[in-house]
């Protein structure tokens, strides 16, 4: 009877250390796992962060891009407009009034 129990003893033992491998093992694999998903985790973030920062580079050229031209338009409008005042030949009256509307509106 002593035979049965000590080799129950052995089998229990033996039973012990195989699944203690068997965990430290799968914790290993786990602990792997987890390692491998930070890194990913890390390079999509890096990857997200760069593309990012490509379209905001972009849309910052293109919003320069769009204030440009409309700066370009208003000059060349307000040269035009220049011009045409340039070209008149004004009576006091007429002058008088362009220069309430544009010069002494910046004095009010």
């Amino acid at each position: 009877m002593s035979t049965d129990y000590t080799e129950t003893l052995k089998k229990i033992k033996e039973t012990e250390e195989a699944t203690g491998r068997e965990l430290l093992e799968k914790r290993k694999a786990l602990e792997e796992e987890l390692r491998s998903m930070e890194e990913t985790a890390a390079d999509s973030i890096a990857e997200a962060k760069k593309t990012a920062e490509a379209l905001v580079a972009a849309e910052v050229e293109k919003a320069r891009k769009a204030a440009q031209k409309e700066a370009d338009a208003l000059l060349a409008k307000a040269s035009k407009e220049a011009k045409d005042v340039a070209a008149k030949k004004l009576d006091k009256a007429a002058l008088r009034k362009i220069i309430d509307q544009t010069i002494l509106t910046e004095f009010k």
